[in-house]
């Protein structure tokens, strides 16, 4: 049986147990005598006795036996503790007076150098003059601004130049074309227009059903692994149809012809305003010359970049499209964004009649 084994194998590692012969305890340990305090303080002491005894005996020789009986004294009377703070060398207090004392510590005072007050005083003597701090650069004088001019729409004028670019005279401009306030939505309206109306719209794409190639299905539906497919066409394939891409379309936006007209008296009411309209007056070029334009525009000083505004004048036109600061634009075709990218306008005498009268 399973239980009488199991009572056989207890029972035989009990008697192997008891077989074993028992270990011997161990004796316990007595504790080292610790020395008490007063012995650690008598044997310093003691110490001292007997050699201050050895130096009286060699002295005399009559008092030899007092090193013995010193240290008999020793051993059988304990010092007191000493204090924690260290006392001073006896021979300091037993050989020199009280009075010497006081006497020799004020010559080593005496003698001693002077602590410097301050680091500061000692590094810089007060004789030696101070040097002076370098003076900081002079900061660049700014450019001079053009101080902002408002001007009333019935007292906007445009100043009249001549070819050398000096000023001759002064032209009122009419408050129905110059003199409009200004609408920041409208101007927005226009611009957008006149930016949509320049694009093309041609881009285009073919979507799966213009492609050329193969409806059969690729593979069967199931059992092959692979994610289901059935059309080589598909958008998820390379060479397959494009998934909404652009179309051939319109961008233009819708504005009326009265609120465009309006846009650009708007813009140019804006730049009369301020000042920024001049009216050229005998402009006239037998062939294209960007430095005869050049040197008006300098000797002018006026605000860049510059709009020039010709009428049916191709000479003048060809004199302004090299220069980075100008552009040029027919009157007929002056567009609100042409006008409010432009800081300045210079008008021909051709152009300004087509402007007033427009």
């Amino acid at each position: 049986m399973i239980v009488a084994d199991e009572k056989d194998k207890t029972q035989t590692s009990a008697d192997s147990a008891a077989d074993k012969p028992a270990k011997p305890a161990r004796a316990a340990r007595k504790p080292a005598a610790k020395p008490t305090a007063d012995a650690k303080a008598a044997k310093p002491a003691a110490r001292a006795k007997a050699a201050k005894a050895e130096a009286v005996a060699a002295e005399s020789p009559e008092t030899a036996t007092a090193p013995a009986d010193a240290a008999a004294e020793s051993t059988e009377a304990p010092a007191a503790k000493p204090p924690r703070r260290r006392a001073k060398p006896a021979a300091a207090t037993d050989t020199v007076p009280a009075t010497e004392a006081a006497e020799a510590t004020e010559a080593t005072e005496a003698e001693a150098p002077a602590k410097p007050a301050r680091k500061r005083a000692a590094a810089k003597p007060a004789d030696e003059p101070v040097a002076a701090k370098p003076a900081r650069r002079a900061a660049k004088p700014k450019a001079a601004e053009r101080p902002a001019v408002h001007r009333a729409p019935d007292e906007r004028t445009a100043t009249v130049v001549d070819a050398s670019g000096k000023r001759v005279d002064e032209v009122k401009l009419s408050v129905d074309r110059f003199g409009i306030a200004t609408d920041i939505n409208l101007l927005h309206l226009a611009v957008r227009a006149e930016q949509a109306a320049r694009r093309r719209g041609t881009a285009s794409t073919r979507t799966r059903g213009e492609i050329s190639g193969s409806t059969a299905k690729l593979y069967r539906q199931k059992g092959t692994g692979r994610a289901r497919a059935g059309s080589v066409k598909s958008p998820t394939r390379s060479g397959g149809g494009t998934a909404f891409g652009p179309k051939p379309r319109s961008y233009e936006l819708k504005i009326n012809r009265k609120a465009a007209r309006k846009a650009l008296a708007m813009a140019l009411s804006d730049r009369a305003e301020g000042g920024s309209v001049y009216v050229a007056r005998g402009l006239e070029l037998d062939a294209p010359s960007t430095a005869t334009v050049d040197e008006l525009l300098v000797a002018l000083d006026i605000a860049a970049p510059v709009l020039v505004v010709t009428d049916d004048e191709p000479v003048v036109a060809k004199s302004v499209r090299n220069l980075r600061y100008a552009e040029a634009c027919e009157a007929r075709r002056l567009s609100v964004e042409q006008v409010l990218r432009n800081r300045s306008i210079l008008v021909t005498e051709k152009a300004f009649s087509v402007l007033t009268g427009a």
